[in-house]
């Protein structure tokens, strides 16, 4: 079972953050809904195999911080408050997972900090955000906001929404917090970021998509794959993997890992 602990940061971030098992490093970094939860089951699946450590993002959730360390929000700034955050765990290196916005967090752990990165599994990336995503920047009612989150997270992200619901009422009463944090704070994280394949390079990265999700989504990512020299592969799910398919998902990162 995982030991959750509050760990201040000298950026003035204290990080709600759990942990468990014994072995190599691994960090699972959530995506927009900023919420470690929805890694429950994955780190007790991997557990058996490594250290695993997650955690709530700046501002959601459990975590607090001061408001510069959500102002101009870009993949590298959060990667270097996650840095802040293994140094005080004393965590010299990890593989790093991460779906969506948590993905481009983790390159840009791979490109700023490469000597604290062994390397980089990722799934779906956000390069090509669609219209119902980027039309809630504009939402000004945080109750419409909320709304329209819970919709596309259950039914656009997730195959199962049974096992999304089954998160719990205290996961998702959180979730509709934090969905308002991420409008208002995390958008330019994804809106201004163009990734490039010179920004892949040097990376040891492992790239999935799911094959359950529409094509038009995330084709892109394939297409910058390709240009990287990045074979991608397929899981069996939508956007979150760690929700639907679990199991899967806990074999794949553990044969990433162990083919180091």
């Amino acid at each position: 079972m995982a030991q959750t602990s509050s760990i201040p940061t000298p950026d003035g971030i204290t990080w709600h953050v759990a942990q468990q098992g014994q072995g190599a490093d691994v960090v699972l970094i959530p995506s927009g809904e900023g919420d470690h939860a929805s890694f429950t089951i994955l780190s007790s699946l991997l557990s058996s195999s490594f250290k695993i450590t997650t955690f709530d993002m700046p501002g959601f959730s459990h975590t607090t911080c001061p408001p510069d360390a959500l102002k101009d929000l870009s993949p590298a700034k959060v990667a270097t408050q996650i840095i802040g955050l293994m140094d005080a765990l004393s965590i010299p290196t990890a593989t790093f997972f991460g779906c969506s916005s948590g993905g481009l967090i983790a390159l840009a752990l791979g490109k700023h900090h490469p000597n604290r990165v062994r390397n980089v599994i990722i799934h779906e990336l956000p390069l090509s955000p669609p219209p119902p995503i980027l039309a809630l920047r504009n939402e000004q009612d945080d109750e419409i906001l909320v709304q329209k989150c819970r919709h596309i997270y259950a039914n656009l992200m997730n195959e199962d929404k049974a096992a999304w619901e089954a998160l719990g009422s205290e996961y998702h009463e959180r979730l509709d917090r934090n969905f308002v944090v991420w409008a208002r704070n995390y958008f330019p994280l994804v809106e201004n970021h163009k990734l490039t394949k010179e920004d892949l390079t040097g990376i040891n990265v492992t790239w999935t998509v799911g094959a359950l999700s529409p094509m038009e989504l995330y084709f892109d990512n394939v297409v910058l794959g390709v240009q990287a020299g990045i074979q991608l592969r397929l899981l069996p799910s939508m956007h979150f993997p760690q929700v639907s398919v679990p199991e899967v998902l806990a074999a794949h990162i553990k044969g990433c890992v162990e083919k180091l």
